[in-house]
């Protein structure tokens, strides 16, 4: 549904929805119907604010300075969770949980003004061909270029370890004798380290190529956790949360400005983007249910591991497939211009 021209509208008239799909909570009261209803469709509004507003960031800038922009971008993204869980709990504590959605869900609505002001985006040279029906959105997946997928799977291989970990740590600190305490504060660790390593990334990008950190980002972040059960003390373990947390903040960012790289080079960022957010909602969803299923049979520390290693090898098997196919395909570019 993106284009360039009708981003604005598409922003303002999510952002209204987002906002009737939060505050609405406070007003349903037990209706477990509405409720349903109303997480469906905050789901719908999530989704395609993420997506639209990806994309329409790399258009405004064209995809320039693609690792500094998206440096800021998903800094941003990283603060709202810290204000919005930190605000939500304040108000719910000080009026309650109705009034904390009611009042927080009316930001976005609110900001929706604030799209009014951006300048009218410029449709990239190449846009990708989008005939109607499914199959015509299949088509369009397939013509996506192929570094987008790559960086699907940067986004995937993050989260689904990320939220392995996540999902599982505090029972398995449990088990080696680390107080709750102490497993709080390693999330928060490794949480803080990657939101700071995503405001100084436009810092670090002027002196390490984006795709340089990509590859040795993916092997410290699986290294990392593969020794969380060889190290079960704290002092070690903090090192370890720490690295993690770095990686996935600089993953992130990497992995979009592969996305911006490609409007940089005149082509469309509409189906990008949406190939791209869809790498973070998967890893969110497959993470803790393979964590879950594997930790069952095999044991906490070892279902570390053991995500760790399989998802590094599934980035390195789709990183060699992609690399195959974009140099055939440059082959037979050279081929039909001569």
């Amino acid at each position: 549904m993106y284009r360039p021209a009708r981003a604005r509208r598409q922003l303002m008239g999510w952002l209204i929805v987002f906002t009737l799909s939060t505050s609405g909570f406070a007003f349903v009261g037990g209706s477990l119907v509405l409720v349903v209803v109303l997480t469906i469709v905050h789901g719908y509004a999530f989704g395609a604010l993420g997506t639209i507003n990806l994309a329409a960031t790399i258009d405004l800038t064209g995809g320039r300075r693609a690792g500094a922009t998206m440096g800021w971008y998903t800094a941003a993204i990283s603060l709202g969770y810290a204000i919005g869980a930190f605000l939500g709990g304040a108000l719910a504590d000080a009026f309650s949980v109705a009034a904390s959605l009611a009042v927080l869900g009316a930001l976005p609505a609110l900001s929706a003004a604030l799209v009014l002001r951006l300048p009218p985006l410029d449709a990239p040279p190449h846009e990708v061909p989008r005939a109607p029906g499914l199959r015509g959105l299949l088509v369009a997946h397939a013509h996506v270029d192929s570094r987008v997928w790559v960086a699907f799977v940067i986004v995937l291989y993050i989260n689904v370890v990320s939220d392995a970990i996540d999902s599982f740590f505090a029972l398995y600190a449990l088990a080696i004798g680390l107080p709750l305490a102490a497993s709080g504060f390693l999330k928060g660790l490794k949480s803080g380290a990657a939101t700071f390593i995503r405001f100084i990334s436009a810092g670090v990008f002027r002196y390490v190529d984006h795709r340089t950190v990509n590859v040795w980002g993916v092997v410290l972040m699986a290294l990392s956790t593969v020794l969380i059960p060889v190290f079960p003390t704290f002092a070690p373990l903090v090192v370890l949360f720490a690295v993690n947390g770095i990686c996935r903040g600089l993953l992130r960012v990497t992995s979009a400005a592969t996305v911006a790289e490609v409007r940089a080079e005149g082509q469309d960022v509409g189906i990008a983007s949406g190939v791209y957010n869809a790498g973070l909602d998967v890893g969110a969803i497959v993470g803790p249910a393979v964590g879950g299923v594997v930790a069952a049979s095999v044991g906490l520390g070892t279902m570390f591991q053991l995500v760790a290693v399989g998802s590094f090898a599934f980035y390195v098997a789709v990183t060699l497939v992609t690399r195959h196919r974009s140099g055939r395909t440059r082959s037979s570019e050279r081929s039909s211009q001569r």
